[in-house]
């Protein structure tokens, strides 16, 4: 059965620790990771963008989480913001996903999110190469984000589709999301600096409709701390359940 994880981008914000935020003004920075898994069943891993993930840092993730948790990690940014998806750093990204192993033998590994650069425009001949290359497998679900609108066509959504790759519906105050389906899940990243309830509804909606399908849904919202993203979060997963 298809299942909502849905979350927040990161957990460890001193922002969000205080009277009428995320974390109670009690609760100790040590145990923001337990508090969090009590609130959500799923993470986005921004960290992994700066730093490999360290096997201290999976094994906690994997030992503070319950049964169906699941973390989504940012790929490296040797591989998508230095390489730019050239093959100079594949080694990167199999040391990557060979970091993650733990994870994944456990099931709670999410979708890898492969985030690129603004200013990478669209090469389908690069895209191609990088495809080939990475591993697949049930258990190891890929998502890419495409942030230069050159890659919104249907010969790029064509490529992912033939590999089983989620298309990043990335929304923004600069641009509404790009909904396509690519992929037996979706992956979703809201980001806009604030949502009304009618617009959160209209995402619980899609997102119902595409669990009836049968696909996984994850579902990640903006970490910035001047805004209150668990509250969106809270409401989607609501909306979603009256659906």
């Amino acid at each position: 059965m298809a299942k909502l994880y849905i979350g927040l981008s990161g957990y460890f914000y001193k922002e969000w620790h205080g009277e009428g935020k995320f974390y109670p003004p009690e609760l100790k920075q040590k145990n923001f990771l337990d508090y969090y898994v009590s609130r959500f069943n799923a993470l986005e891993a921004d960290g992994t963008w700066y730093q490999m993930p360290s096997e201290a840092g999976v094994a906690k993730w994997i030992a503070s989480s319950p049964e169906e948790f699941k973390v989504s990690p940012k790929m490296h940014r040797k591989v998508t913001h230095i390489a730019r998806l050239k093959l100079d750093e594949i080694d990167a990204l199999k040391f990557f996903v060979k970091r993650l192993e733990p994870l994944e033998k456990s099931g709670k590994l999410g979708s890898i999110l492969i985030q690129l650069p603004p200013n990478l425009r669209r090469n389908d001949e690069r895209l191609s190469a990088f495809l080939a290359e990475i591993p697949y497998r049930a258990t190891l679900p890929w998502c890419i984000e495409f942030r230069s609108d050159t890659w919104h066509v249907p010969e790029v959504e064509k490529m992912l589709r033939e590999r089983n790759v989620a298309w990043v519906a990335n929304d923004t105050d600069a641009a509404d999301a790009q909904r396509r389906d690519t992929s037996d899940h979706i992956y979703a990243r809201l980001r806009k600096t604030d949502y009304t309830p009618d617009q959160l509804q209209n995402w619980a909606t899609y997102f119902a409709g595409k669990l009836t399908e049968g696909k996984d849904c994850y579902v990640y919202c903006k970490h910035e701390d001047a805004e209150h993203p668990w509250v969106w979060a809270d409401m989607i997963r609501r909306f979603v359940q009256q659906a």
